[in-house]
């Protein structure tokens, strides 16, 4: 297989299309965000800010649900902490753990970024059809329920 062969086929990967879509619109989530005056939004925040639960989690549930090290999410987890976006404290049930909250900025936050998100969404919409974006949605909604066995997110 040519060099070119090779960067056609893996232009068209699903996973490299799902990367660079989550990254995409990552990039336009914060950009959008700083724009709305959310002080100290970082492209890196959302990654984690997305697998917290409204009501707190535990930072190695966090770690799970990324797909890294608690090491790496306790920083993470410091650096955004100094943003004013979450904060930890002692898990009640355990206390090894350590439950990670959003604070006031943060939940006013997510309320902006929820609006943003839906706003990237219907520009979504508008590239390849309101309809074509609630069947995208659906199809990857099917092959997560098919092939995500994850109870992580509450699903079973």
């Amino acid at each position: 297989m040519s060099e070119s062969e090779f960067r056609a086929i893996r232009e068209q990967v699903l996973l490299r299309l799902l990367l660079r879509t989550t990254r995409a619109m990552t990039v336009e989530t914060v950009t959008r965000m700083q724009a709305r005056n959310v002080v100290g939004m970082q492209p890196a925040y959302p990654r984690l800010l997305g697998n917290l639960d409204t009501d707190g989690t535990r930072l190695s549930a966090l770690a799970r649900r990324m797909g890294v090290s608690r090491q790496a999410v306790a920083q993470l987890v410091a650096e955004i902490e100094k943003a004013g976006f979450v904060t930890r404290a002692p898990d009640p049930d355990d206390g090894r753990g350590v439950i990670v909250s959003f604070t006031k900025k943060g939940r006013e936050a997510l309320g902006i970024a929820v609006e943003v998100m839906t706003a990237i969404e219907q520009d979504y919409a508008a590239i390849i059809s309101p309809s074509g974006l609630s069947d995208l949605k659906g199809m990857l909604k099917a092959v997560l329920d098919k092939t995500d066995k994850s109870t992580e997110f509450g699903l079973d």
